[in-house]
């Protein structure tokens, strides 16, 4: 286990120990103030969850820190084409991707392998992972979304 999944899971543990506890529980707590502990310790989820199945499906192409490949695969990493159309990224996840795409003012034209057998829920988690890492900055990519997502762009 490397040093940033071990970290990514101390923070987890961390923050869901935090949750668990409930910090003051005086009565001018308010729903939104739970709410957003629960959005932070599932966002957290999903980035463990989505740094592990980006090194198993991603990280050949894309590397460890997002930077893409040369001219070859496209960075993720301050990546314009990434966080201008999140449901599009979903679906490039789970069904891959053959063309021309232009990134960072780049262009690129090497095939995506689909990754058919990932679920909308590891669609989410890898989504959010790398909406969230490298400089990047989306918040929670939400399976229920997620699942919209990838029944529009198979039909």
């Amino acid at each position: 286990m490397n040093k940033s999944t071990l970290q990514n899971i101390l923070l987890l543990g961390l923050a869901a120990f935090l949750s668990a506890c409930g910090g003051n529980s005086n009565s001018s707590s308010t729903n939104n103030d739970a709410t957003s502990q629960e959005d932070k310790v599932k966002l957290n989820q999903y980035i463990v969850q989505g740094q592990a199945l980006y090194t198993t499906y991603c990280v050949a192409c894309h590397q460890k820190e997002g930077t893409g490949l040369a001219q070859l695969y496209p960075p993720l990493a301050k990546s314009d084409y990434l966080m201008e159309d999140m449901a599009r990224a979903a679906c490039l996840i789970k069904n891959g991707l053959q063309g021309e795409i232009i990134v960072n003012g780049v262009s690129y034209n090497q095939v995506m392998i689909a990754n058919s057998t990932l679920d909308p829920l590891d669609v989410a988690e890898i989504l959010t992972y790398i909406s969230n890492s490298w400089g990047n900055e989306a918040g929670l990519i939400n399976v229920t979304e997620v699942s919209k997502w990838l029944i529009k762009c198979n039909s």
